[in-house]
């Protein structure tokens, strides 16, 4: 089963945080068209991606995701 990014928790996080669309695609090291893209479901974050948005959200990749993670990638630590 596939890692599938959460847009709408994604944008809801992202509004409750404050931030726009463009700040956090500055912040995450991506364009804002390709974040638009990921908060419309009309593409996935990725790996990369939910790493950032959590880091910058304060939260797990579980919260970004509809509930799934691979079990390699449960621990940031694992990645570096």
């Amino acid at each position: 089963m596939p890692l599938l990014t959460n847009g709408a928790q994604l944008r809801e996080r992202r509004e409750l945080k404050g931030m726009t669309l463009a700040e956090f695609a500055r912040q995450a090291g991506y364009s804002v068209n390709h974040v638009s893209q990921v908060e419309l479901g009309r593409s996935n974050g990725g790996l990369r991606f939910l790493r950032t948005a959590a880091e910058i959200f304060d939260c797990e990749i579980e919260d970004l995701t509809n509930g799934h993670v691979p079990r390699r990638s449960q621990s940031r630590d694992a990645a570096a």
